[in-house]
């Protein structure tokens, strides 16, 4: 009885070791294999469906950026731009900025 038990446990103990070294071969896909997911024209409800909620957003009534972070602690920052109808018109490899929201015509 005690020797099965021990076997039960060391085959428990090889099972969650296993599985543990699984995981460190798994990665998240580059910020760029995300970033692909957004197209010119999709609705803020639909990007938010592909990468969540943002980390951060701004803007006034007419339109809205929204930052997404990767990386280490978010520090590879990503920007959507959006128009008065909630759809994208822009994305960029940075954080949100006023005199890019001017340059795609949205201030």
């Amino acid at each position: 009885m005690f020797k099965s038990k021990v076997c039960g446990m060391l085959g428990l103990v090889s099972v969650l070791i296993g599985l543990n070294g699984c995981s460190a071969f798994v990665k998240d896909p580059h910020p760029q294999e995300y970033m692909s997911r957004v197209k010119g024209g999709m609705t803020r409800g639909d990007v938010e469906d592909r990468l969540g909620p943002p980390d951060r957003s701004w803007g006034s009534w007419h339109s809205v950026c929204t930052e997404y972070g990767f990386g280490n602690h978010g520090t590879d920052r990503y920007a959507i731009y959006y128009n008065n109808q909630s759809r994208v018109v822009y994305t960029e490899h940075a954080g949100c900025n006023i005199a890019r929201a001017k340059q795609v015509g949205l201030r």
